[in-house]
């Protein structure tokens, strides 16, 4: 019944679109012939009447069952299918591609490129699939290297500061002028000797001038130095020397950083305050200073210095070869300075300090007080010193 109702309702809609388009030529045919005059006018009126009762249904059916209309264009997508399967037809391209890969070879082979054209069309896809023509020329031309080399040195080059450019901070920051210039000027020449006068123009610098103004500031001037291990005095005396001469103040505080820094060795202190401090006084206490900073750290010294093999001997043997070569009374001056402030500092007086100060080492410091001194009998030591060393 369904089929019936769609099928009359296809032929209503047929026949409607027929007799509109019958009516639209004679539309056009009456337009073409002119106006309708007379007898010719009352005709067409006639013919209009009936056409105009027919019209009534025929309005109402594309209204209601216009819908109908896009049935065959829902389908219209089936129209596509065709191009899906084209598509699909060019798989065999891609084998045919893979088949003739053996011509990407032929063509390295025979290196020339410019016969490539020649060969029939798979030459196409065969600088596509095996293209190691471009890789050979590229692997093989160092040449091409050679400039990136060179552009990169000149660009080293151009970027590396000059050698004499710590000049331009010599005002601004003295101590890095002095650590740029006593780096491209050696103390020690080529032949491994040193240069004296080399070494008094930095020593006007850093004690005259003040460009050095902490004492830790000497370990990184001893470190631009580039002074060796095996030659340390011919530096250090004269540094010793210069500064008890001219500026004496803190020198004491300059060793012990030079030792604590690892700069310098025990060794080397000892020689060269053996000879720049020979025979002089020592008003400012500096060896005193020197080895109050570098005594053995423990419960009742947290200032001292800690170093592994760094003991109570190896400090008392320095004390001894740096205090020896003082005046007598310097010495002994030296030594009561010395003692008083470690007791001082640590806030307990020596012989209650067994750690550090047992019964034998207090007899040694008793022995060589007397000795600078000159005193026969230790009991002479009393009116001399306010330290307790259990006499």
């Amino acid at each position: 019944l369904k089929i019936a109702v769609l099928s009359r309702v296809v032929w209503v809609l047929g026949w409607s679109a027929a007799h509109v388009g019958a009516m639209a030529a004679a539309g056009e045919k009456r337009l073409a012939d002119g106006p309708l005059e007379g007898p010719r006018l009352a005709k067409v009126a006639k013919a209009k009447a009936p056409v105009a009762k027919g019209k009534a249904p025929v309005a109402k059916a594309p209204v209601s069952k216009a819908p109908m209309a896009k049935a065959p264009i829902a389908k219209a997508p089936i129209a596509k299918a065709p191009v899906a399967k084209e598509a699909v037809a060019k798989a065999p391209v891609v084998k045919a591609s893979l088949g003739k890969a053996p011509v990407a070879k032929a063509t390295v082979g025979k290196a020339p490129v410019a016969k490539a054209p020649l060969v029939k069309p798979p030459l196409g896809t065969a600088p596509v699939g095996k293209a190691p023509l471009l890789k050979a020329p590229i692997g093989n031309a160092p040449m091409a290297k050679a400039p990136v080399v060179e552009h990169l040195s000149e660009s080293s080059t151009a970027g590396a500061p000059k050698i004499d450019s710590w000049k331009e901070f010599e005002e601004s920051d003295p101590l890095y002028a002095l650590l740029g210039e006593v780096s491209n000027d050696k103390v020690f020449g080529p032949d491994g000797q040193v240069r004296l006068a080399t070494v008094e123009r930095y020593l006007q610098k850093c004690f005259i001038q003040k460009v050095i103004t902490q004492p830790k500031d000497w370990v990184e001037v001893w470190a631009a130095m580039d002074i060796p291990v095996d030659n340390q005095v011919a530096v250090l005396e004269p540094i010793l020397s210069f500064a008890i001469k001219h500026s004496p103040e803190g020198l004491g505080k300059v060793v012990s950083e030079l030792l604590i820094g690892h700069r310098v060795k025990t060794k080397s202190i000892e020689e060269s305050v053996a000879v720049a401090y020979k025979g002089l006084d020592d008003k400012y206490f500096n060896m005193a200073d020197f080895l109050f900073a570098i005594f053995p750290r423990g419960p009742t010294s947290p200032w001292g210095w800690s170093r592994i093999g760094w003991s109570w001997q190896e400090w008392w043997k320095l004390v001894e070869g740096t205090l020896s070569p003082l005046d007598g009374l310097a010495a002994f001056d030296s030594l009561v300075e010395l003692l008083s402030r470690i007791e001082r500092e640590g806030q307990t007086i020596l012989v209650e300090q067994p750690q550090l100060w047992t019964e034998k080492r207090l007899s040694a410091a008793r022995a060589l007080l007397c000795k600078f001194a000159g005193f026969d009998k230790e009991e002479d030591l009393l009116a001399c010193v306010d330290i307790d060393l259990d006499m």
